[in-house]
Order: structure tokens, then sequence, then C-alpha cells
């Protein structure tokens, strides 16, 4: 293994405040297990162990006396494994004694059996925060509570939220509901894709007796019967171009035409529109009306699993308490939580789900619990693009780190990736 030159302290050396406080937009070390606590990166040349991580308020009798020291150089932090007796692992790598490793945003370090995330900026509160409704992210969600609050402030009525498949879209949808005051509000939920294009208007916006052969009487549609209150349309990108101008008239002027009705009517509804993809690549394409796409004033996006490895383990214990089981950090495996925050989670929630039942199933979170549900999910048949992409990402776009980090072979990767044609050859 070749070790990365030892870097020279220069007079850049990042100097922690005195009093211990993480100040905002300063590098963190966010502590994900066995306890949820921000920990300042202490200043060069400060020993790291037990006693530190102790008096931070994260105990750890397997973490040696003198683990660790960090240094910063060139707006970069490093550390160094001063001769641990149980080492530490970088990304699930162990480093060697003596060695210097640079620390990446979002990177995920062993000591002991405590799992740290280092974020080279960290913005949020330092205290874990509660759960956003059903939405469990003690760090990672800083930017949506940000935004929710910001909503709260403001009379919005057309919020979209955009986030991959299983973020808990239809979940932040309830928290912009209730932040604009309308939980208890008549509310209804369409899934855009899974209604026909044939229906759909008389479904949303209603009918007038005699519109269709055999209609009899008259409906007033999804919006009227929630007037005063509110409309989710999951997966709005899957709203076909002849159908977008009526919905756009219901955002821009609060009104509705009955299918067969001569005249308008006004309502009063909040719609909350989510979508797995960016709407902005379905307006370049012209699959998406840009009027429409600028009615939803007020954005939010739902981050996937992958790029918040400090809440996975807590996302994991609520998944395991919906399902009956309240784990116990002292009795779970640090190898198991440290391999799900490594994984890349190409359905997130929803994976992790599943992940949480077979736990239930055996009790407990150990290694052997999990792997048989997470070898489908790294797999190589099943790699898709956005996990390809994403694997990347992590690996600061060297092609060959995937393969050693994750054991994707590099062919399977570029076509994946689409960089290999049909005759497999490079594109």
């Amino acid at each position: 293994m070749s070790h990365e030159r030892t870097p020279r302290t220069t007079t850049e050396e990042y100097q922690p405040s005195s009093s211990g406080a993480v100040a905002p937009g300063q590098p963190v070390l966010l502590c994900a297990f066995p306890t949820q606590i921000a920990l300042q990166i202490p200043a060069p040349g400060v020993v790291v162990g037990r006693s530190w991580l102790a008096e931070a308020g994260v105990r750890d009798t397997k973490v040696s006396g003198e683990h660790l020291r960090f240094s910063r150089v060139d707006g970069r932090h490093y550390f160094e494994d001063i001769g641990s007796r149980n080492g530490t692992w970088i990304d699930g790598e162990r480093v060697g004694p003596r060695e210097r490793r640079g620390l990446a945003d979002g990177a995920v370090l062993r000591v002991g059996r405590t799992l740290l995330v280092h974020r080279a900026s960290f913005l949020g509160d330092p205290a874990p925060a509660p759960p956003i409704g059903l939405l469990v992210g003690p760090w990672g969600l800083g930017e949506v509570r940000t935004r929710l609050a910001e909503l709260s402030r403001r009379a919005e009525r057309n919020v979209l939220i955009e986030g991959a498949t299983g973020t808990g879209k239809e979940h932040l949808a309830a928290a912009v509901i209730h932040a604009l005051g309308r939980a208890r509000k008549p509310r209804a939920s369409i899934n855009v894709a899974a209604v026909s294009a044939g229906i759909f208007e008389a479904q949303l916006f209603g009918w007038v007796k005699g519109a269709y052969s055999g209609s009899a009487e008259g409906g007033p549609g999804v919006f009227g019967t929630n007037d005063g209150g509110s409309v989710f349309l999951d997966e709005i990108g899957e709203l076909p171009l002849d159908l977008q101008p009526k919905l756009l008239r219901a955002l821009e002027n609060r009104e509705i035409q009955r299918v067969g009705a001569g005249s308008t009517t006004k309502i009063d509804v909040l719609v909350v529109a989510a979508t797995n993809r960016p709407l902005e690549e379905a307006v370049e394409r012209g699959a998406f009306r840009r009027d429409l796409h600028a009615r939803f004033t007020a954005r939010l996006t739902l981050p996937g699993l992958a790029d918040r490895p400090e809440d996975v383990y807590a996302i994991l214990t609520a998944l395991a308490k919906r399902r009956g089981l309240a784990l116990d950090s002292e009795q779970s495996e640090v190898e198991a939580v440290e391999r799900l925050m490594l994984d890349t989670w190409s359905a997130n929630v929803r994976d992790l789900d599943r992940v949480a039942a077979a736990v239930v199933a055996a009790g407990q979170l150990t290694l052997a619990a999990i792997e048989r549900e997470l070898q489908p999910l790294s797999r190589e048949s099943l790699l898709t693009r956005e996990a390809a992409e994403r694997m990347v990402r992590e690996c600061g776009g060297v092609e060959r780190e995937v393969e050693r980090r994750y054991g994707i072979k590099r062919g399977k990767l570029r076509r994946a990736l689409g960089k290999v044609g049909g005759d497999g050859q490079a594109t």
C-alpha cells in the first residue's frame, strides 16, 4: 500500500476555539455511533484517545489511551494512527501505524467502537436534531429544516420536493403541509404516473353532469373536494404535456375548470408536488413546461442516504423500533454499522427498511444479520447509472478507487456510466 507523503505543518494550521464549541461553517467530526454528538476537530498535535473522547461525551473502552492525532495543511485535514492497539479505519480500510491519511468530506472514520463522519464545513446545529415528522435525520437534514422554517413564515401555496427514490418525499410533504398550517384540513395524495391520461383531468378538476356518456351526476374532483386543504402530486415529472397547462392555471390563478363546464371555479388548495428526477432536466428536454416549473416558487431537496452516512444508524434505529425492536448500541456490532454507513443505497431508506426487517428477525444488529440483505443492493448486475455516478463522486472521480472500495469491476462501472458502447469499446 502506498502511503501519502507526510505534509509539512504550516502556519495555516486550523486553530479550534478554546471553548470547544462547534462554530458554524467549521470542520467537525460527527459521531454517528454509539452516541450522537458533534466533535470539534482538535488542534494539531493534540493526542486523541480514550480520555479525550470521554471528555467530549463519547465513552469507548476499545479506544487506546493514545490513538491518533490530526493536522491541517493547505485547508485539508489529515490524521495519523500513532500506534493504537485496535487500529483505525477510514472508509472501511485499515490505516497502517504512523500512516498519514487525508480526510475527505463525508469520510467515515472508525476508532475502537466509535464511528465518526468528517464534515469539512458544518452549518447545522451541533446537537442532534429531532425527527421531522417521520423523517429521521439528526445531522443530514439541516438544509431541509432551514427551508421548512422559511416556508412557515411565508404564505407559500406551490411547493416542489425533489429527491431520489426512497428518500421520503411523501413524509416531507406531510411536514410541509403541517408547517403551512393545513395539517387539520382535507388532503389527498395522487400518484401522477399511475393515473390514466384520459381521466386525469376529470379526476383532478372534476366534471359536470353529461360531460361523459353515462355521467348522470357531476363530480368535484380532487381539487374541489380538498378546497381549503392540500393536494400532494407525486411524480409530477410524469404529467403529460397536454395536461400541464391545466395544472398551470390552477397554480397560477387558483381556479379550475371542470370537464364540460363553461366557466371556472376559484379554489384555495396548497399544492405539494414531488419528483425523483430534477425537473430542470425535463424542462431542457422539452418534457416539462418552463412556466409550470417556475410556478413552484418554494423548493426543497431531500439528500440521498449515501450522502448522509452520519444519519444511517439513527434511521435504522427508528425503523427497527417501528417494527418492535429497540436496538442496543452496546450489543450492535460496529462493523455492521460501518458497513451500512458505506453502502450506496440505490433505493435509499426503502432499502434500509428491508435491512431493518432482517435485523429485527435476528434480534440484534450484527454483520451476519445484514450481509444477506446488503449483497443484492451492491451486486454488479443491479448497478444503476445513478448508483455508479454516486460511487464515482464519493471516490473523488477516480474509477479505480470505486473498484477497490466497492468491488465493482471497472468495465461494469463504465457500462453503467454509459462510457462503453454496445461493442464493448470505450465511448
